[in-house]
């Protein structure tokens, strides 16, 4: 310490506060900016709230529910369109990376036809005990990629 100064010791890393995600999914759940609520009139099952949706990224289905949510869970799992099939985004694991929000996914590019990329996303996923329960969803929405896809052509 030098004139009341602490010495500096180069660039430090300042590590994130790490919260629960049960913790964060009660503050997010109702007040995020991807938030969709839509009123229903007249009789519903849901009552007048109508359902929840979301278009916050790496939520597969678009629900507003903590199993789909991209922004509180630590694994996720998105998948989006691009010029030639699909990105499948997965949130690292890496301990280095957590601390960098821009190295905080994983991005791989999957360009071949239908069946090894739906294989490779069993692979990313299932296989590899990253969210086995997503699994059905990001087939899902691949399937409706594709057929999009296909159309366009």
């Amino acid at each position: 310490v030098r004139h009341g100064r602490v010495a500096d010791s180069g660039p430090q890393q300042v590590a994130m506060a790490n919260v629960s995600a049960e913790l964060m999914w009660p503050i997010v759940r109702d007040q995020s900016c991807f938030a969709i609520k839509r009123k229903v009139t007249g009789r519903s099952g849901m009552g007048k709230a109508g359902p929840r949706f979301t278009k916050e990224p790496n939520n597969v289905t678009g629900i507003n529910s903590f199993k789909y949510s991209g922004l509180v869970n630590a694994k996720t799992v998105g998948l989006r369109q691009a010029n030639k099939g699909v990105v499948l985004t997965k949130k690292t694991r890496k301990p280095e990376r957590l601390i960098h929000p821009s190295k905080l996914y994983n991005n791989v590019s999957l360009t071949k036809d239908f069946r090894r990329v739906a294989n490779a996303i069993i692979k990313e996923t299932q296989a590899n005990y990253y969210r086995a329960d997503l699994t059905k969803d990001v087939l899902a929405k691949w399937s409706l990629i594709h057929a999009a896809q296909k159309r366009s052509k």
